[in-house]
């Protein structure tokens, strides 16, 4: 058996494409293809057809021949640096980016602006299912009479649609703590980054694959199943629609914000069946990347709502609480548009925590604000606010808004 190292390839339907371009060769007695390897594996009997001509054959098919491992050695240790250091800014600044470039989701929004959101988010669904989209339009644009990237958007809809429904009636009988939802988030960033690692070559980890359905030429049901995909952006609606409460309210907040996603991802879909294989493999060629960046800042807010404080949390501006009697402390703080102040306090004595708020400060943000680990949630009004505990131990205690994008913390001192 010879063994090839082939770029290019992402998915299971290029190991297909692959080992069926090479079988149909005479000569060719066995052809299998391992996207997460990078790998070809053929049996040919070299009297009929030689490794030149398979070769050609993986690169008209839009692939390319790679020359060595070396090149691909190096590759990975360049791409662990840049991770490494993505890593470090993301988790340094994330709260101020995802203030800046997530679009935050609260309760009650109309669905008018959950449609902007979904037009917002859709730059990241091109990132994180682009690949869907184009590999179903060039596979189905010649054999489907339909256009299959309309297909796939309608049942991408649809899906979104239903399970939002399904997640609001859920919400009607089950309640969630802020501390919950951070861990969900977690873990759905954890399969994010995953999967990014995966895309990006630099491990060999074993791909989900889900049972094969007997749907023919159908990219419309392949749309049904893009609502499991573990996503950010969907994640946090899906988070929504579950705080709705309702069956109605959860469907109609998913069906509008997979509505403001549907122009941009039909419009990728449309123009890639008109591309060639090689310009689609350059359009998606980083996007593993960009999902890295995404899940890192999916996983700082989860942190933050399950209570986790992350390394490099700002210490500056820490304020001291002081001392009223012998059986209460207090701190005071102001509140901004975009950070909380960290403070410090001290172990055992109650403390009466006033949070001072001007109107225009006041966002969808920032309110309501929430301490995960002794389960507290506090809608803040303009004017004075007192959230009144008594800090067990110490340490620090995480507190964030809602969303978890804006974090500090409470250190807790013996003395």
């Amino acid at each position: 058996m010879t063994t090839l190292n082939v770029g290019g390839m992402t998915c299971s339907h290029c190991e297909e494409k692959i080992s069926a371009a090479l079988a149909s060769n005479r000569g060719v007695e066995k052809a299998t293809a391992n996207a997460s390897k990078n790998q070809v594996y053929i049996e040919f009997d070299d009297s009929l057809i030689n490794l030149q001509q398979i070769s050609a054959i993986i690169e008209d098919n839009g692939y390319i021949i790679l020359s060595n491992d070396s090149n691909t050695i190096k590759r990975k240790i360049f791409l662990i640096f840049i991770l490494l250091s993505i890593s470090f800014l993301v988790l340094k600044y994330a709260n101020q980016l995802s203030y800046d470039f997530v679009p935050s989701v609260r309760q009650n929004m109309g669905y008018g602006a959950l449609f902007l959101v979904g037009l917002i988010t859709s730059v990241h669904c091109v990132a994180m299912c682009g690949g869907i989209t184009i590999s179903q339009c060039q596979r189905y644009i010649n054999t489907h009479p339909s256009n299959p990237s309309l297909l796939y958007n309608l049942g991408r809809l649809i899906s979104y649609t239903i399970i939002g429904g399904v997640i609001g009636g859920i919400g009607s009988v089950l309640s969630f703590t802020g501390q919950m939802r951070g861990y969900i988030t977690l873990f759905v960033s954890f399969i994010m980054l995953l999967m990014a690692i995966r895309m990006l070559k630099l491990l060999d980890l074993p791909r989900l694959k889900l049972p094969r359905l007997k749907i023919g030429n159908n990219p419309f049901v392949i749309g049904l199943a893009n609502g499991f995909m573990p996503c950010g952006p969907l994640q946090s609606m899906q988070l929504y629609a579950l705080g709705t409460g309702s069956v109605v309210q959860g469907a109609l907040s998913m069906f509008y914000f997979s509505l403001g996603t549907f122009p941009l991802m039909f419009g990728l879909g449309f123009i890639s069946s008109l591309l060639n294989h090689k310009f689609s493999k350059k359009i998606l060629k980083y996007s593993g990347l960009l999902i890295f960046i995404l899940a890192l800042s999916m996983f700082s807010r989860g942190a933050a709502l399950a209570g986790i404080i992350l390394p490099f949390q700002n210490n500056a501006n820490l304020v001291d609480s002081i001392q009223v009697d012998d059986y209460l402390q207090e701190v005071s703080i102001d509140l901004t548009s975009s950070s909380y102040t960290p403070i410090r306090v001290k172990e055992g004595i109650p403390l009466r925590f006033i949070i001072n708020v001007d109107s225009k400060d006041l966002n969808g943000c920032n309110n309501p604000i929430t301490i995960p680990s002794i389960n507290i949630e506090h809608t803040l009004v303009p004017g004075r606010n007192e959230i009144i505990f008594t800090p067990e131990k110490a340490g620090k205690i995480a507190y964030t808004c809602w969303m978890g994008m804006i974090t500090s913390y409470i250190e807790v001192v013996a003395d």
